[in-house]
């Protein structure tokens, strides 16, 4: 069975070094979230019976760390070309945060229930979203334009030729 074009790694990697990847990955978003909850709020606030403002914008800080490292591992030709940009990222906002609080203060069964009923419209759940998912994009974003702009096109050539197996370039970045 065949990975999916999409989620292939980059060319010339070592699963040691894309595990490495993920694992950095999880480890600075990690460090943004509780770093910048306990300088904060202190590490108290990200409690699941606490109010959810200071957990947003530790999530905000968890968000802008964890999609910087996978725009740089992206840059060096670590992980994977579509993977890094979305895929991990989501992943590890989604899980770290939720994993430490768990970890640290223990189940919240009771959020666990509220969140449960999709039928309902429930505000909260889109602005979480929103501070998890988009100061990291944004950041990713800008990150990555700056460093095609400084490079120059046939730099990038050159970096797609050396990163990115004959395949993808052939599906993705050949157009």
């Amino acid at each position: 069975m065949e990975i999916p074009l999409g989620l292939a790694p980059f060319a010339e990697q070592s699963r040691a070094e894309h595990a490495a990847v993920l694992l950095g990955g999880a480890l600075v978003c990690l460090v943004g979230y509780v770093g910048a909850a306990a300088l904060l709020f202190g590490l108290g606030a990200l409690d699941h019976g606490g109010p959810a403002g200071p957990r947003r914008v530790a999530s905000v800080f968890a968000s802008l760390a964890c999609w910087g490292f996978y725009a740089a591992a992206f840059v060096r030709g670590k992980g994977g070309p579509v993977t890094d940009v979305l895929a991990y990222p989501v992943a590890t906002v989604t899980l770290v945060p939720f994993a430490f609080r768990w970890g640290v203060f223990g189940p919240a069964w009771g959020a666990v229930r509220d969140r449960i009923g999709f039928l309902v419209f429930q505000p909260g759940l889109i602005v979480d979203a929103a501070a998890l998912i988009a100061p990291g994009v944004a950041f990713a974003a800008g990150l990555l334009a700056l460093w095609a702009s400084a490079l120059g096109e046939d730099a990038v050539e050159e970096w797609q030729r050396e990163h990115l197996s004959e395949e993808f370039r052939r599906a993705f970045a050949e157009g």
